[in-house]
C-alpha cells in the first residue's frame, strides 16, 4: 500500500483481518509503516516518495481527517510531512460511508478491518464501485478458491500480494475500474474487427 506512495492501480487500500489475528497484525503492520523511509524518489533508499500534486496531497488529508472523525483510529502517520509527502499511514476500522472505505485514495494509505465472518468480509470488500486486484492469505485452500470465486475482482492472488502482472495474461479493472483488459489477446482483439466470410462454390 505504500511503494510509490500509494499510487498505483494495484496498491492496497483495504485490508481484512480475522478479529482473532487482528490485534497481533495491526502491531507488527504498523510498526513496519512507521519505518518506512520518505524521501526523494530519485534516491535508491527511499521507499515512499510524494504524492503526484498538492491537489491530490490535500484530498489524502481531508479523507483521513474525516475517517479520525467519525471515529476510525490513526495508527501512525495521518500527517503531511512537507509540500509533495504525507506520511505512511495505518488507519483502523473507517466506518463505511467515509471516503477512505467508499472510494480508491490513491495515497500512502492503509485501512485495515476486523472481521468474523468471511462472508461479511467478502460483502464488504465487494461494496465499491471498483474492483481491481485482490489478495487472499490462509492455509485453508477450500477457503482460498471460494474467496477468489466470490470476491469480485479481475485478478486474485493467493499468499502474495496484489502487485502482481504479467503481459500475456489479462490485466484491468471491473466496473468503473480501468478502461478494458490488457494483455496480448486481449490488446489484439480490442484492435482488431471481425468479419465473416462464407464462400458458395456451387
Amino acid at each position: 500500500g505504500f511503494y510509490h506512495a500509494g499510487q498505483v492501480c494495484v496498491s492496497v487500500q483495504k485490508a481484512f483481518v480475522h478479529e482473532d489475528i487482528v490485534d497481533g497484525f495491526t502491531k507488527k503492520y504498523t510498526q513496519m509503516a512507521t519505518k518506512l523511509i520518505i524521501g526523494d524518489p530519485l534516491d535508491p533508499k527511499t521507499e515512499v516518495g510524494p504524492i503526484i500534486d498538492s491537489y491530490e496531497l490535500e484530498r489524502v488529508e481531508n479523507w483521513v481527517n474525516e475517517a479520525k472523525e467519525r471515529g476510525a483510529k490513526i495508527l501512525c502517520g495521518g500527517k503531511r510531512l512537507s509540500d509533495s509527502t504525507y506520511a505512511p499511514t495505518v488507519v483502523y476500522n473507517p466506518p463505511d460511508d467515509v471516503m477512505l472505505s467508499k472510494d480508491e485514495v490513491f495515497g500512502p494509505v492503509v485501512c485495515i478491518y476486523p472481521f468474523k465472518n468471511r462472508e461479511d468480509a467478502i460483502t464488504r470488500a465487494n461494496s465499491l464501485d471498483v474492483a481491481f486486484q485482490a489478495a487472499v492469505y490462509t492455509k485453508d485452500i477450500n477457503a482460498a478458491m471460494d474467496t477468489v470465486n466470490k470476491l469480485n475482482a479481475s485478478a486474485v492472488m493467493v499468499n502474495d500480494h496484489t502487485a502482481f502482472r504479467v503481459d500475456w495474461m489479462p490485466f484491468g479493472g471491473r466496473d468503473v475500474s480501468g478502461i478494458g483488459t490488457g494483455g496480448i489477446p486481449y490488446s489484439m482483439h480490442e484492435m482488431t474487427r471481425d468479419k465473416l466470410m462464407v464462400i458458395n462454390y456451387g
